[in-house]
């Protein structure tokens, strides 16, 4: 279960950046605190020359780019905490390493310093404002904190190390709230009220089948994004993905009547286009009444002109509109189709969402009455030796 928390490092007052962050990590390197310096690791940088290094991308960037501003943001700091016993100093650290490359995307140095001398080990993740080649600077986005925080539930899910359950903002009262936690571990699966119990035990045969069909991963975005949405169980998932599939197709059939609306508006508009153009022609072809020479010298514009009559009597107009007011209305109805169309792409998006945690759920749930029906059989055949 780890709290994470993103903090911007800035330059100490009257210190130059390489004074600023020595004492800085002068705290996070402490023998005493990360086991005489085993427990740190670090990326792009050696763990005796992080400050060094971090200024030679830092000059780079300051001669090329920017110089250095007043309050400059130095390096950003992840602290990561772990629950007490569940995790070992040794692998918090290589979990930590895991979230600050997932998060900076291999593109900023870091060191992770993890402290081992409390009951909740630590990490102190640091990683250089500029990024490696020092062309850049890390900006901090609205919600990153909460980008962080995702990353790391999702490794600590993958690794088998519980979660805190995220406040649900629609049912969520802060006298009342209790903090929940859930976990996948040693393939034992636990959410909510639904999936709680659903135990796939060992690493028998079962369990290896198991891992076969089903990725940990997925899995463990498919929890978060059920804690996410705040679903608490199986048929709570069903119900609103078989709401969003509705909506999904009333947005299609929508679709497709503006899309026929367009459509026979385009072709009313070509017919009067065409209408105009073959009408002196036409009107020759009566004078010389139906002469089969003209018709042959001129026979594309006659056609042109007896479609158009055709799309006329089809429109339902008693009086044709003006061109212009076809136009006008092909542009609203052309406006409308845009933003069902944007509605349409973003529910899509959602239902594949609601529809990967629907089949995934469904395969736990298969797997568990499969590992049912082993167990009653195996009880079965022990009966019968018995007897």
């Amino acid at each position: 279960m780890a709290a994470t928390r993103l903090m911007a490092l800035h330059i100490a007052k009257g210190k130059s950046i390489a004074e600023s962050l020595t004492s800085r990590l002068d705290y996070y390197k402490n023998k005493d605190k990360t086991d005489d310096g085993k427990l740190i690791s670090t990326y792009e940088c050696d763990k005796r020359t992080v400050v060094e290094e971090f200024m030679l991308s830092k000059n780079l960037y300051h001669k090329t780019k920017r110089a250095i501003r007043k309050n400059e943001i130095i390096a950003y700091q992840i602290r990561q905490s772990f629950k007490p016993g569940e995790i070992t100093a040794e692998k918090a650290n290589e979990l930590g390493y895991e979230l600050a490359m997932r998060f900076t995307k291999g593109k900023y140095a870091f060191a992770v310093y993890t402290h081992d001398d409390r009951k909740h080990i630590h990490n102190h993740i640091v990683f250089n404002s500029v990024s490696i080649d020092g062309k850049r600077k890390y900006k901090d986005y609205w919600r990153s904190g909460k980008t962080l925080q995702k990353v790391s539930d999702l490794i600590c899910l993958e690794n088998g190390l519980s979660v805190i359950q995220q406040r649900n903002k629609e049912n969520w009262s802060r006298k009342k709230s209790k903090r929940k936690t859930f976990n996948i571990k040693d393939g034992e699966i636990k959410f909510l009220k639904d999936i709680e119990g659903k135990v796939l035990e060992g690493y028998g045969k079962g369990y290896i089948n198991w891992a076969k069909k089903f990725n940990a991963k997925q899995l463990s975005k498919t929890i978060l994004f059920l804690q996410e949405k705040g679903i608490s169980s199986y048929e709570e998932l069903k119900k609103y993905t078989d709401e969003k599939t509705g909506k999904k197709n009333e947005l299609l059939d929508l679709l497709k009547e503006k899309e026929h609306i367009l459509n026979k508006n385009k072709k009313l508009q070509c017919a009067i286009i065409d209408f105009a153009k073959t009408k002196p022609i036409y009107d020759e072809y009566k004078k010389r009444k139906f002469d089969k020479n003209f018709y042959e010298e001129n026979s594309g514009e006659l056609m042109l002109y007896q479609n158009a009559i055709k799309i006329f009597d089809e429109s339902g107009y008693k009086k044709l509109p003006k061109i212009k007011e076809l136009r006008e209305q092909y542009g609203q109805v052309l406006q409308e189709k845009k933003a069902v169309y944007a509605e349409y792409k973003q529910l899509e998006k959602e239902y594949r969402e609601y529809q990967i945690a629907q089949k995934n759920l469904e395969m736990i749930y298969q797997l568990e009455e499969a590992k049912k029906d082993e167990q009653e059989k195996s009880k079965s055949s022990q009966t019968k030796s018995r007897c």
